[in-house]
């Protein structure tokens, strides 16, 4: 059965309305329709709200949303209804009407006007049980549309937020994840069978959070693109916001025309995303920090390279209900050096990892299959002790001597922790080490394609190896795992 397509519908939340017409002409080749928020508008404004249906060119929604649903409005309840009631003349082709306004006479008056009522229910602080039911519940007549917007608080709220989709299968809705963790439901929402899904410009007031940019669910997510027969694979870590892979993955489909779309989920539990993976029909997924261990004791299978690993950085659906681990960090760090730096992947090359979580187990034991014996530091030096046990290294702790011996160890320096990514993008691993410029240092993170530490390096003389270079050479090997194809080309995706 071919999806209802959804409608990509911008919200417009300037205060006036000549600027909401800028707005909406900046990004009119990418929406559907518009909802205007007049509880964003000047109080000089709301006279003139009849006007806009016919200046907007497209379908519109008039909203005046109440403080305690998410709006702006504070003229109070009596004025709202007035106001509603006044623009209705305008042409409006939908209101929305929150479920607990019993006002008869206003939703017949948006019949009356040729409009549709859109009944919502915004709760900002959970995702209720019972959530196919109650949206079922929400419009007091037939023809009303109804609209939920909840708030996942983490992971474990994704798999009631799914199960709802899924109970609602064919019947016509409006059903938002608000935040970060919701985000999949605004990207999908023509694989879940949504009416619309609501967006904001980038730079402008976003009417709810989050909200993405008509420009990235068309361009990025290929919105338009999907419908039943979608597959989807995904990317989990926490944080997720940074990550590179939706834009890597997604335009490799683009260039290959194959009928997929890769979605960042933020995780904070891995076990209910493994619940959600299954209700959403995953094909497979990337895994970075800090759950590239985490997810191994949810796996079906696994290949014998993460016994020594010891991190699993890719998920792939065998079959129903089975997920196999692998892990393609270990070339992926490898084949930058083996084009940049290929004399130093030989037993007895002196280098340094910084870190010790799963990033940094991939690198040691992509070094240890060369015969390279690497030193490893760490800021919770007992982390740095346990994993250079296991894979028979010397290892310190980020202190004036564990400095002092990177200085011995320098021949390759691989940064392999989280430092320097958002929120703090200016911070350094290891601030106290002075690089001599003979150094060639390899800094996993990718997002700033320049860090501060990989800066300092190239400042200081040494040849750097950026992240980016690792993170195509391991997506590219993940590519082929979840589609069966080669990735196009490298230019592709590379800036």
């Amino acid at each position: 059965m071919a999806a209802r397509k959804c409608k990509i519908c911008l919200s417009l939340t300037a205060s006036t309305l000549k600027e909401n017409l800028r707005l909406l002409d900046s990004r009119r080749s990418f929406v559907d329709m518009v909802e205007l928020r007049a509880d964003f508008l000047d109080s000089t404004e709301l006279s003139s709200l009849k006007r806009f249906p016919r200046t907007a060119g497209v379908p519109v929604i008039l909203a005046v949303r109440r403080q305690r649903d998410g709006g702006r409005w504070g003229l109070g309840e009596r004025e709202r209804r007035r106001l509603l009631a006044r623009s209705l003349a305008g042409g409006y082709d939908y209101v929305d009407l929150e479920q607990d306004l019993e006002d008869p006479d206003l939703a017949s008056q948006v019949i009356r006007a040729g409009g549709r009522v859109i009944r919502s229910l915004h709760d900002f602080s959970a995702v209720p049980d019972r959530l196919a039911e109650r949206c079922r519940q929400l419009p007091h007549v037939p023809g009303e549309i109804p609209k939920m917007a909840v708030m996942p608080q983490s992971t474990k709220d994704l798999p009631i937020l799914a199960e709802a989709f899924r109970q609602l299968k064919g019947e016509e809705k409006i059903l938002i994840g608000m935040g970060e963790h919701g985000l999949f439901s605004r990207i999908l929402a023509t694989k879940l069978g949504c009416f619309l899904t609501y967006c904001s410009v980038s730079g402008a007031e976003s009417a709810a959070p989050g909200h993405l940019d008509p420009r990235t669910l068309v361009e990025l997510y290929r919105f338009r693109k999907q419908d039943q027969e979608t597959f989807l694979c995904a990317v989990i870590g926490n944080p997720i916001a940074h990550s590179r892979s939706p834009e890597f993955h997604n335009r490799g489909y683009q260039a290959l025309g194959l009928n997929g779309v890769y979605i960042p989920f933020l995780v904070d539990q891995v076990q209910p995303f493994f619940l959600l993976a299954g209700l959403l029909e995953i094909r497979g997924f990337s895994v970075t920090m800090p759950h590239k261990q985490s997810v191994m004791a949810y796996l079906s299978e696994r290949d014998k390279s993460l016994e020594a690993i010891g991190a699993c950085n890719t998920v792939v659906r065998r079959r129903k209900g089975s997920w196999f681990g692998t892990n393609t960090d270990v070339h992926g760090f490898i084949a930058p050096l083996e084009t940049q730096a290929p004399e130093l992947l030989k037993a007895g090359t002196k280098a340094t990892v910084i870190g010790a979580g799963g990033g940094a187990r991939s690198v040691v034991c992509a070094l240890r299959s060369r015969g390279i014996r690497p030193l490893i530091v760490n800021r919770k030096a007992d982390k740095a002790r346990m994993l250079a046990a296991f894979f028979d290294c010397d290892w310190a702790g980020i202190d004036a001597e564990g400095i002092a011996r990177i200085g011995e160890n320098a021949e390759l320096i691989v940064q392999a922790t989280s430092v320097g990514m958002e929120p703090e993008p200016d911070a350094d691993p290891v601030p106290g080490y002075r690089f001599g410029g003979k150094e060639v240092v390899y800094d996993l993170v990718y997002q700033p394609f320049m860090t501060v530490f990989r800066s300092r390096a190239k400042d200081a003389g040494c040849r750097t190896v950026p992240g980016l270079d690792m993170l195509f050479a391991q997506g590219a090997a993940q590519f082929k795992i979840y589609t069966g194809v080669e990735y196009p080309r490298e230019e592709i995706f590379h800036p």
